[in-house]
């Protein structure tokens, strides 16, 4: 990094907004449709993407403390809602399917504002042989996009219990991990789409006839779903 210092006798200075809801203030030394980059007071240089830029204006330097970011104001918790469905296997039982719904809370002022990290509750409705499996999931969530440009590749992974709604079922783990797509709108909200795997550990219970009598047991049971899930973070 070159260590060069602003002119101390600048009056103006560049303010670049971020997407992320970040500014930054310094000198301008380049800008063109690729990158801008920009120099502070303490004279170290940084650059960033334009299609990360939101704007640039001008204030007073002297106005301006020595440091090299100022993070404009945003909410430290924030709050996820997705929906998902797709097709349900369970090796003991069959094939069908599951409609689900989540509500989270958590944050993403982390990671310059991308990585999102919190837990909730969800439902899930896991529907094979024309009976329904329903459980309500508490789940720790990440989701992490893995660049910075607006529209992004996004990796996300959860773990926790589901608690079973169903007299005819117990509940167990559940983990899950999706891949897709985050396209950010604004420094606090973003929308996901990708598809997702989810695992479901259970217990049901199976009637079975012997000998003319009715006995009921349980069976471990593990329900794998994949299918599209879609998310909007705020």
């Amino acid at each position: 990094t070159d260590f060069l210092t602003m002119s101390p006798d600048m009056n103006l200075a560049e303010v670049v907004t971020l997407r992320t809801g970040q500014t930054v203030v310094g000198e301008i030394l380049l800008q063109n449709d690729e990158v801008v980059v920009i120099r502070m007071k303490n004279g170290l240089r940084y650059q960033y993407p334009v299609d990360e830029v939101v704007s640039i204006s001008h204030e007073e330097a002297s106005a301006t403390p020595d440091h090299v970011v100022i993070s404009s104001p945003l909410r430290k918790v924030n709050l996820r809602f997705q929906v998902s469905g797709g097709v349900i296997v369970v090796p003991e039982l069959g094939v069908g399917g599951q409609v689900a719904a989540d509500f989270m809370v958590g944050t993403h002022a982390i990671r310059d504002k991308r990585m999102f990290v919190g837990g909730g509750l969800g439902y899930r409705a896991k529907i094979v042989n024309d009976q329904t499996y329903s459980f309500i999931p508490l789940q720790a969530v990440l989701s992490m996009p893995l660049t910075n440009s607006k529209f992004a590749p996004v990796i996300g992974v959860s773990m926790g219990y589901g608690f079973a709604v169903d007299s005819h079922t117990h509940g167990g783990l559940c983990a899950g991990a999706d891949f897709g797509w985050n396209c950010h709108i604004n420094a606090q909200s973003s929308l996901q789409i990708s598809a997702y795997a989810e695992w479901q550990q259970a217990q049901t219970n199976v009637v079975q006839i012997v000998l003319g009598k009715e006995y009921t047991n349980y069976i471990g049971s593990n329900f794998v779903a994949v299918g599209l899930r879609f998310a909007i973070l705020f």
